[in-house]
C-alpha cells in the first residue's frame, strides 16, 4: 500500500477536495511542486515506520445558523497519508455497516435516507424517535474506539497510525493540547471511525427489529404505535450509555405533528424542503497563524530525551 502510484492517487484524492493548509502552512499547490521528492520521503518513513504526523491545526467554519463548528485540519502530508490508509480499510470497515446509516458512505445520501423514511411511512410506520447525540464527535472514547477498530483490522502498523490520529496535538494559534478524546472533524479518516464507533447502535436498534435511518450523529426511530417509540428511545438511551454517550435533544412526535430531519420537513405523506436553497459554504471565522515548527521539533526532541511524556491535556505554550 506504501507504493509510490498508491501514494501518487492519494493525493489526487486530497487535492480533489482541496483545503487548507496545515500547521506547516504548506499548500496544496505548494506541497504539489516537489511532488516526486515529497511522496519518496512519505514512502521512505512509512516503510521504515518513522512516520510522525504533526498537530492538527483547529479552525473555526460558520455552520451557516450562526453558530462555529470547529475543524481540526491534519498538514497535506498527513492528509496524504490518512487518505492512503483509508483506501486500504475502508472496503473492510464498510462490510461491517448497516443499511440503516446514510453518512459519509460512498453511493449514499441525505436523499436516499429521506427516501427511506417516506417509504417506513407508506408502510405504516407513522410515530418517530427524533434524535441527535450530545457532541458526538468530543465525546468519542478513544480505546472504545480502538478496541472495534482492531477487532476488523489486525495489521499492528495501522493500528498504530489510528491511534495516533486519535490522540492528536491540537493547535489553535496559543498553544498545543492532546486530544483526549473525540475524534477530530477534519481529518479524511474522521467520517469511517465515526460510523464503526455508531455501528453497535445501529445494530442494537435493527436488532430489536425497529425501522431506522442514521445519518452522522442525527438519527430518527420509526414506530407504529407511540409506546413502541418510547421504548425505542430507551433502548437507544441503553446502547449509547454504552458507548459512554448521551442524547443532547430528543423527541417523540408523529407524522401528523410535522417534523424536521436533514433539511427537509415531514408532514404526514408530504415532505418539504426550502425553496431555493442556498448552497452551503464553510465561511472560516478564525485561521490561526502557523506552528513554529523550529521551536515544535526542539520541544519534542527535548521532551523525548528527557523521557517524559506528554500528560492528560498538558499544555505547551507558544
Amino acid at each position: 500500500m506504501w507504493d509510490l502510484d498508491s501514494l501518487y492517487a492519494s493525493f489526487q484524492r486530497v487535492k480533489e477536495n482541496h483545503g487548507c493548509a496545515g500547521v506547516d502552512g504548506v499548500t496544496l499547490e505548494q506541497y504539489e511542486g516537489i511532488l516526486d521528492i515529497n511522496l519518496r520521503i512519505m514512502q521512505r518513513e512509512l516503510v521504515d515506520q518513522t512516520y510522525s504526523p504533526l498537530p492538527l491545526l483547529k479552525i473555526l467554519v460558520d455552520k451557516g445558523n450562526g453558530e462555529a463548528r470547529a475543524l481540526c485540519i491534519p498538514t497535506v502530508r498527513d492528509r496524504v497519508i490518512q487518505a492512503a490508509v483509508l483506501q486500504m480499510i475502508e472496503p473492510i470497515l464498510e462490510r461491517e455497516f448497516e443499511e440503516c446509516s446514510f453518512a459519509y458512505r460512498k453511493g449514499r445520501s441525505v436523499k436516499q435516507a429521506v427516501y427511506k423514511i417516506k417509504e417506513y411511512y407508506e408502510q405504516g410506520y407513522h410515530w418517530i424517535v427524533d434524535a441527535d447525540i450530545d457532541a458526538f464527535f468530543d465525546n468519542v472514547d478513544h480505546a472504545l474506539l480502538l478496541a472495534k477498530f482492531k477487532r476488523y483490522v489486525s495489521i499492528p502498523y495501522i493500528q498504530k497510525l489510528i491511534e495516533l490520529w486519535l490522540k492528536a496535538e491540537i493547535w489553535d494559534g496559543k498553544s498545543l493540547t492532546v486530544l483526549q478524546k473525540g475524534i477530530p472533524q477534519g481529518s479524511p479518516i474522521s467520517p469511517v471511525l465515526a460510523n464503526l464507533f455508531l455501528d453497535e447502535l445501529d445494530e442494537e436498534l435493527l436488532r430489536k427489529g425497529y425501522k431506522y435511518v442514521r445519518y452522522a450523529d442525527d438519527f430518527v426511530i420509526l414506530c407504529k404505535r407511540s409506546e413502541d417509540a418510547r421504548h425505542a428511545l430507551h433502548v437507544s438511551k441503553e446502547a449509547l450509555e454504552r458507548l459512554l454517550l448521551k442524547l443532547d435533544e430528543e423527541q417523540i412526535l408523529s407524522f401528523e405533528d410535522g417534523f424536521k430531519f436533514l433539511g427537509v420537513t415531514f408532514v404526514r405523506s408530504m415532505m418539504m424542503v426550502p425553496f431555493d436553497r442556498p448552497k452551503k459554504e464553510k465561511k472560516v471565522l478564525f485561521y490561526p497563524k502557523p506552528l513554529n515548527l523550529e521551536e515544535y521539533i526542539y520541544r519534542k526532541t527535548r521532551f523525548a530525551t528527557e523521557a517524559t511524556e506528554i500528560t492528560e491535556n498538558k499544555l505547551w505554550i507558544f
